[in-house]
């Protein structure tokens, strides 16, 4: 009788084990699959919107452009008056540097210029610094070129801004490129956010 006992005694004791095992094995599965669940639900951050390169800001004939450092000023013109948001995103390279400036008049609001320098291979070996630019209005205009942007200068310390610009021509030595297509630049559809700038009327005390 006693070792019938006992012989009841040990197996509820391995099915209560089975069952334990069986329930922490059924918990922790649960717990698996919920954090699978989050980390595949979790937003993936956007490609390269900051990178060891730099911050993107847009492409440039199909290529990724990033800037390391990003600044403004808002100045008036001593003769004209006019008032001028420039907007500058330099690209910190080995060897020199690009850039690409965003001239908005302050009033309206509206892009009215830009500028961009860029390193490219030039022909015989070596790289150039090509510049280019286009204007709103005037200046020399391929066929399908065009600009346009606002900005947003009503944080007093931090701009914020779109641009489009399509067709931008080099201004000189363009038969120096040993990439001809290389003569005019797009960029695709930028925005910038959070650029600190300095208005130098205020400043100065002109305003």
């Amino acid at each position: 009788m006693k070792r019938y006992t006992l012989l009841i005694v040990f197996i509820i004791t391995l099915t209560s084990c089975k069952e334990s095992n069986e329930t922490n094995s059924l918990e922790q599965s649960e717990i698996t699959e919920k954090a699978t669940s989050e980390v595949v639900t979790k937003e993936t951050p956007t490609q390269s919107k900051t990178s060891s390169n730099g911050i993107f800001l847009c492409e440039i004939n199909g290529k990724d452009w990033s800037y390391t450092k990003a600044s403004g000023i808002v100045d008036t013109h001593p003769k004209t008056k006019k008032r001028t948001a420039i907007m500058t995103f330099t690209k910190k390279l080995d060897k020199g540097s690009e850039s690409v400036q965003l001239f908005y008049d302050a009033d309206t609001k509206k892009l009215e210029q830009v500028t961009a320098i860029l390193k490219t291979p030039k022909k015989g070996g070596g790289t150039m610094s090509a510049m280019y630019q286009l204007l709103n209005e005037g200046g020399k205009r391929l066929p399908g070129s065009a600009i346009s942007g606002v900005i947003d200068l009503s944080n007093a310390t931090a701009a914020s801004g779109t641009a489009e610009v399509s067709n931008m021509k080099i201004r000189f030595e363009e038969g120096k490129l040993e990439d001809q297509s290389m003569a005019v630049i797009s960029f695709t559809s930028l925005k910038f956010s959070g650029v600190g700038y300095s208005d130098l009327d205020k400043a100065f005390g002109n305003k």
